[in-house]
């Protein structure tokens, strides 16, 4: 038997880092992905169903939200989305995620040694159904989230993987003006590619309505076994008119260090957002441009 050579094994090595879990499913949706992808403290956010389960309580709204996205590297997503916290003594919220994506594929993938112009394509779709239920004190101002969340991936090479794992949350609304939150996310010992232990938290400054600022972070703890990866991300929003909000942000990958500018602007009002978003435009490599848009009807 032939040995492997170091350098076929270090490309090997490569591509399983690159397509293993490096493509993670993205919650925020265009109204906090202008602003940094803070998604974990804003409680009008449709993804917060999925990225802080314990905002749903506190957003005593009944709303709903679609969205999609579109990527240069070829990416695409969709998002649909419901929660009510007003019409029960708790709130419940469902909403599915998807994403399609060419990807490296992994050591477990490859179907044997590359040969000579010979290519591999490895479209990778991701999705995720997550069921969130909250409850909490008077007046929504404090709440506890359970989210119970469904993982499901598909690839060209690799077939099919299924998980299942939840995300417990907690949230305040402090002095009117303050919202935090945090969350664990997939305690269970339950292995899935892209589901990760990691702990979440949200910060949002709202002092009036056409102004906010927010910091959120996220602590990757299992896609690379025995590190830490930590994932900043910062923004704010503006109202330059009674309905167009103008959003910008910043937020680093903690896995690939890349750095990001977002950007974004909508028409909103206090029951309707449309709204667009542009993350990557600029950043600190020749990385993808993700363009993404969403809609928000609130009751």
């Amino acid at each position: 038997m032939r040995r492997k050579s170091p350098m076929m094994a270090g490309v090997v090595g490569l591509l399983a880092l690159m397509g293993g879990r490096a493509f993670a499913l993205e919650p925020s949706q265009a109204t906090s992905a202008g602003m940094g992808n803070t998604t974990r403290s804003n409680h009008l956010e449709p993804g917060a169903i999925y990225a802080a389960p314990a905002l749903v309580w506190i957003g005593e709204r009944f709303e709903l939200g679609a969205g999609g996205a579109m990527s240069t590297d070829g990416t695409r997503s969709v998002f649909v989305g419901a929660h009510d916290g007003q019409t029960s003594s708790v709130g419940l919220g469902v909403q599915w995620l998807s994403d399609r994506k060419e990807v490296s594929p992994t050591l477990d993938e490859l179907p044997g040694w590359k040969r000579k112009g010979q290519t591999f394509n490895n479209d990778v779709e991701s999705s995720v159904i997550s069921a969130t239920i909250g409850a909490g004190g008077v007046n929504h101002l404090f709440g506890l989230g359970l989210g119970l969340r469904y993982y499901y991936r598909e690839s060209t090479l690799g077939g099919a993987e299924r998980g299942f794992n939840v995300a417990p949350s907690i949230a305040g609304v402090v002095a009117e003006q303050w919202v935090l939150s945090l969350t664990v996310e997939n305690p269970l010992p339950l292995e899935f590619s892209e589901a990760p232990l990691a702990i979440g938290t949200g910060t949002r400054w709202q002092p009036s309505r056409r102004f906010a600022v927010a910091v959120d972070t996220l602590t990757d703890l299992g896609t690379v076994e025995g590190e830490v990866r930590f994932t900043p991300m910062a923004g704010a929003e503006a109202w330059l008119h009674e309905m167009v909000p103008i959003r910008v942000g910043w937020t680093q990958n903690g896995i690939s260090q890349r750095q990001m500018l977002t950007t974004g602007f909508g028409i909103a009002s206090e029951s309707f957002d449309l709204s667009y978003a542009c993350v990557g435009l600029w950043s600190s490599d020749q990385g993808s441009t993700l363009h993404r848009m969403s809609i928000r009807l609130a009751m």
